[in-house]
């Protein structure tokens, strides 16, 4: 599991972070957040968390002195960037000073999964773990019968709660089995099912990417190719012209 830091100057904002986003479904769990940016930054040079998601406009000590002050410090954590100001200037410095990412405010659901899988695949690179959705005989058999459900019905939407009651299994074990056995998290696991399925029929087969969209599971074609292109470095259309 990893562990995730938030720092935003209001409380609301964080609680609705810790409230909405699915964590654990993405192998994360909140291991601190303050809204007091220095407070902050001890917290986090002690947890040495996987990933900070801080807010760039803070009074005293903002987002970018915080992270200057965090890397000094040696801390090796990816950044987030959450902010409802689209100012060209510190986004450009947060970027320059290798932010990963960034979440407005309000929070969108979307794109907030879109970013955590996006920091999932980072850290584990970092680990030199690679996600596999080859099936793995584990030591537990609901378990395993959940792979192969989740397997057959990738294209259908699964909660981790609906499967944890499906298969009389505590969430965060399975979230524990993903990890040891996949090295991959929930999420990133049916993620790569969907793309290796339609990287297959856009190459293999005519159908309107669209209809690909829909039978991957994606009832919104742009948010499918926002996550076909984070998973292949480009467009299911360009991904159709390369191959063709």
């Amino acid at each position: 599991m990893y562990g995730i830091y938030i720092v935003d100057d209001e409380k609301m904002v964080i609680d609705d972070l810790i409230s909405t986003v699915a964590w654990l479904e993405n192998g994360f769990n909140v291991i601190g957040f303050n809204i007091e940016s220095e407070i902050a930054i001890t917290e986090i040079i002690d947890k040495k968390p996987d990933a900070v998601f801080c807010d760039l406009k803070m009074p005293g000590c903002d987002g970018i002195e915080m992270i200057k002050r965090i890397k000094e410090n040696g801390v090796n954590t990816e950044f987030i960037m959450l902010s409802a100001y689209a100012e060209f200037e510190a986004s450009r410095e947060f970027f320059l000073m290798g932010g990963l990412d960034y979440i407005l405010k309000p929070l969108d659901q979307d794109n907030a999964g879109l970013v955590l899988e996006k920091i999932s695949r980072k850290i584990a690179d970092k680990h030199n773990q690679i996600p596999s959705v080859q099936f793995v005989p584990s030591q537990s058999i609901n378990f395993d019968d959940l792979i192969r459900y989740v397997t057959e019905n990738f294209n259908k939407r699964h909660t981790l709660n609906a499967l944890s009651e499906k298969f009389n299994m505590n969430p965060t074990y399975i979230c524990d089995l993903f990890s040891k056995h996949y090295e991959s998290t929930f999420k990133i696991f049916i993620t790569n099912l969907r793309m290796k399925e339609a990287s297959r029929l856009i190459l293999d087969t005519d159908t309107p990417l669209k209809e690909i969209a829909v039978f991957c599971g994606y009832s919104n074609y742009y948010y499918f190719c926002k996550v076909f292109k984070e998973h292949f470095s480009k467009s299911p259309t360009e991904h159709r012209e390369d191959e063709g």
